[in-house]
């Protein structure tokens, strides 16, 4: 029934502008108060020490370390749901690339990422717009990067395509996103996984404190009613779609669990001693097996991927490879 209902969301937010116009004015007055107040906030800074401690990230990599393992420099990027602009702006400070072009639809983030721009005096550019119908300039680019914003993308064919348009032939797109269950609803077996590990941590490693929350048990949440309303809306759906027009050259796929169970807000709690440091290595060691023996799909990937050949791609096969 869930999954019958998510599909029936997904449908009329396509065929329906106006269902669509009500749940993007949403979207934007939701991120437009997270990503600015994250981004400034004392106790995700803490957490993001706290992770940085604890490796949390040993299991994937980055577009920073994959550029600098194939030696790739790059002169102008995209970033697509660019946020507050933390992604190009660690990119162009580490030398990645050499400046970048940002689009976000929060005018409240891309103010945010204008401001931090400026401060830092680094080659930015920002515009607000809405990642479902922008229209992108043909071959502008030689690095598009899609961080941790196609799950909650609706039309993800024409942003595929519209980011195919934008790359230059021998460019390369890098997405780093939530690839698991479309709408959250998760897999019995994840699901199953994910509660029996929370029932026998202690409240102390449940509590979140970003928001406040003490987790007791993990549910599928009802469509329609997630925390933002494109919120993981087509997730499982985005690498086969982008397979249409890229080919992925690089892979790294993760996350059983560990999203969840430990996420951003309670990693400080294993830091309190080596007992706790321990539970934590545990825990990782569960949720990178799950994944290396296939007990449940994964959940996270990246993928460095380039564009293909015109005549490989669908609007050109359609169209017998003519504009």
């Amino acid at each position: 029934m869930s999954a019958n209902k998510a599909q029936e969301i997904i449908r009329r937010a396509m065929s329906e502008r106006s269902v669509y116009d009500a749940m993007a004015a949403r979207e934007n007055q939701v991120w437009g108060k997270i990503l600015p107040d994250l981004e400034r906030s004392q106790t995700r800074a803490e957490d993001a020490e706290a992770s940085l401690h604890l490796d949390v990230s040993r299991h994937f990599s980055s577009l920073l370390r994959v550029a600098q393992e194939r030696n790739l420099k790059f002169e102008n990027g995209l970033t697509l749901g660019c946020g507050a602009g933390r992604c190009e702006r660690d990119l162009v400070s580490r030398g990645v690339c050499r400046s970048f072009h940002g689009i976000d639809i929060s005018e409240e983030a891309i103010a945010a990422a204008r401001e931090i721009a400026k401060e830092q005096n680094l080659p930015l550019t920002y515009e607000v717009a809405d990642l479902n119908f922008v229209e992108l300039p043909e071959k502008r680019f030689d690095l598009v990067v899609a961080q941790t914003c196609l799950h909650h993308v609706l039309f993800l064919e024409r942003v595929a395509e519209q980011a195919w348009h934008s790359l230059k032939s021998n460019g390369y797109l890098w997405i780093h996103d939530y690839v698991g269950e479309t709408q959250q609803q998760y897999d019995p077996k994840r699901l199953s996984i994910m509660n029996q590990v929370l029932a026998v941590l202690p409240e102390k490693f449940r509590k979140n404190k970003i928001n406040g929350r003490l987790v007791t048990e993990i549910k599928r949440p009802e469509p329609g009613h997630l925390g933002s309303p494109f919120e993981s809306i087509r997730s499982g759906e985005i690498v086969p779609v982008f397979q249409r027009w890229f080919t992925i050259e690089w892979k790294l796929e993760f996350d059983a669990f560990l999203r969840l169970v430990v996420p951003q807000g309670t990693r400080s709690a294993y830091l309190e001693n080596e007992d706790t440091k321990a539970l934590f290595e545990i825990l990782m060691l569960l949720d990178h097996l799950c994944i290396e023996e296939k007990i449940v799909p994964p959940a996270g990937g990246q993928y460095l991927m380039r564009p293909r050949m015109v005549d490989d791609v669908p609007a050109k096969r359609k169209s017998g490879g003519k504009s």
